[in-house]
C-alpha cells in the first residue's frame, strides 16, 4: 500500500473532521458554550480524532497483513496449478512423440516458423504464445488415427485420407477438455482451411478464417513440403517457397505469404537448421502456460 495516498487521505479526513467539529461548536450544538468549557470541547474533539486515527491505522495494518497472506496463498496455489498444467501439456506432447516421432519433429518446426512469422507481422506476445502452443499440439488429433493409416509408408487411399482429415476435429475435442489450452483450440481446428474455401473441416473462406489460423497454414505447409516422407523426398526450401507464392490467394492468405516473402528463404532455412539442432527454444513450455493467467 503506497504511503503518499494514505497520508493525503488522512489529511483530508482530518480537515473535514475538524471543520465539522468547529461548525457544530459555533452553529449547532454549543453556540453559547462558556469560554472555560472550550478547552474541554477541544480535547474531546482531538481525543475522538486520535481514537478514529488509531482504529483506522490498525484496520489498515491488519487488512494489509491479510492481503499479503492471501496473495501468498494464491501464489502457492497458482504455482501448483501451473505445474499441473505443464505436466498435462508435456504428457500430451510426449504421447504424440511416442506415437509418431516424425509428427513431433514436424510440430516443433511448425511452431518455430509460425511464431517467427506472427512476430514479423507485429502480433503481440499473447498471440505468439497461442500460435506456438498450437504448433506443438496441432496434430494431437492424429492420436485418434489408426496406425495402419498414420504410419502407412505409401500414399493414402481416398477413404484413408478422409480418416486423416478428421484429425483437426479430434485435436480440437482433446484440447477443449483442458481449459488452459483453449486459446490454441481454434487454430488446431482450422489449420487446414484454405483461403479459397476448399479446405476442411468447415470450408471457411478468406478472412473468415482467423488470422492465426491463416498464418499457421503457411507455416504448416512450408514444413510439410520441406520434410522427408516415406513416399516422397523433401523439397528444397526455395522450391517450397515458390510453391507457397504460387498458391497465394488460393490456398494461402496473400497477407501471410507477403510476410513470408519478407522473411526470405535464408531466414527460414536458418530457423529450420536451428530447430533441428536444438529444438524449439524461443518459447519454453512454461512460457505458454504462465501463472499470471490464473491470478
Amino acid at each position: 500500500m503506497k504511503k503518499k495516498p494514505l497520508v493525503l487521505g488522512l489529511m483530508a479526513v482530518a480537515l473535514f473532521y475538524f471543520a465539522g467539529a468547529y461548525y457544530l461548536y459555533r452553529k449547532l450544538l454549543f453556540p453559547n458554550l462558556a469560554p472555560r468549557d472550550v478547552l474541554t470541547y477541544i480535547w474531546v474533539v482531538i481525543t475522538g480524532f486520535l481514537l478514529f486515527l488509531a482504529f483506522t491505522l490498525y484496520y489498515l495494518f491488519t487488512f494489509r497483513q491479510q492481503l499479503r497472506e492471501e496473495k501468498d496463498r494464491q501464489r502457492k496455489s497458482c504455482t501448483k496449478l501451473q505445474q499441473a498444467n505443464e505436466g498435462a501439456l508435456k504428457a500430451l506432447i510426449h504421447a504424440l512423440d511416442y506415437r509418431d516421432h516424425d509428427t513431433w519433429d514436424h510440430s516443433t518446426r511448425v511452431a518455430a516458423y509460425a511464431t517467427v512469422l506472427a512476430e514479423h507481422m507485429g502480433l503481440p506476445q499473447s498471440e505468439l504464445n497461442k500460435i506456438a502452443l498450437a504448433g506443438y499440439l496441432h496434430d494431437i488429433g492424429k492420436i485418434g488415427v489408426p496406425d495402419r493409416i498414420l504410419l502407412k509408408p505409401t500414399k493414402l487411399l481416398p477413404e484413408e485420407w478422409e480418416t486423416i482429415k478428421r484429425h483437426p476435429e479430434l485435436g480440437y475435442d482433446i484440447i477443449q477438455q483442458l481449459e488452459f489450452l483453449n486459446t490454441a483450440a481454434e487454430i488446431i481446428l482450422l489449420h487446414h482451411e484454405r483461403y479459397d474455401g476448399s479446405g476442411y473441416p468447415l470450408g471457411l473462406k478468406g478472412h473468415k478464417i482467423p488470422l492465426l489460423a491463416r498464418i499457421f497454414a503457411v507455416a504448416d505447409a512450408l514444413d510439410a513440403m520441406t520434410s522427408e516422407r516415406p513416399y516422397r523426398a523433401a523439397r528444397p526450401m526455395t522450391e517450397a517457397f515458390a510453391e507457397i507464392r504460387r498458391l497465394s490467394g488460393v490456398q494461402f492468405c496473400p497477407q501471410c505469404v507477403k510476410a513470408l516473402e519478407e522473411l526470405g528463404v535464408e531466414k527460414l532455412s536458418e530457423i529450420q537448421q536451428s530447430v533441428k539442432k536444438q529444438g524449439m527454444v524461443k518459447l519454453r513450455l512454461e512460457d505458454l502456460v504462465p501463472c499470471s493467467d490464473y491470478l
